[in-house]
């Protein structure tokens, strides 16, 4: 296993990293088709990277809260004291969990209508983008404020995230394509 500092860096780096992503795929794009949709996109996916940061530092952050408390704890009553106090608070990282998913949503919709007209991404990348987007934000707001898996419906952020890891690997190969073009 890695250490505790090196496993926190890895997960706290997600959000950061989004949105450097997004950044390079907004210039790939732009260079065909620059334009609102794009740009709401790119903002949306840079707040997003905020509120999934945001969202692991508070998750991680009462957890360790929580295993610090149940070691000091000198009776079975007090932890328990401390699991419930920690199953409260744990209700705000879920729905911070909401907002990075408002916002990425947010971004897989506007960047997936920029990609209709893209000729290295069309209407195959652009509408499994929205659709997948549009679709995961309908769950969470239906079945809000409990996560989609949690209220027994439908938890489509993994297919939202298989998307991005396919649209980032067809960006690195379509920059690699128009570098040797040059």
């Amino acid at each position: 296993p890695l250490p505790d500092a090196i496993g926190r860096l890895l997960a706290f780096a997600f959000g950061p990293l989004l949105g450097i992503g997004f950044l390079g795929l907004f210039h790939l794009i732009a260079t065909h088709r620059d334009g609102p949709a794009l740009r709401f996109g790119v903002a949306f996916a840079l707040m997003a990277g905020v509120a999934v940061t945001t969202m692991l530092v508070v998750q991680v952050g009462n957890n360790m809260f929580l295993e610090s408390q149940l070691a000091a704890a000198e009776s079975e009553s007090v932890k328990e004291a401390a699991r419930l106090a920690h199953r409260s608070v744990n209700q705000v990282q879920i729905l911070i969990d909401v907002v990075w998913d408002i916002f990425i949503c947010g971004a897989g919709i506007c960047v997936g209508w920029a990609m209709l007209r893209h000729p290295g991404f069309g209407r195959v990348f652009g509408w499994s983008g929205i659709i997948a987007s549009a679709l995961l934000l309908y769950f969470n707001l239906d079945t809000f404020p409990m996560p989609p898996a949690n209220a027994g419906s439908i938890d489509l952020g993994p297919l939202v995230a298989v998307w991005m890891l396919v649209v980032f690997a067809r960006s690195l190969w379509l920059a690699r394509q128009m570098k040797q073009a040059d």
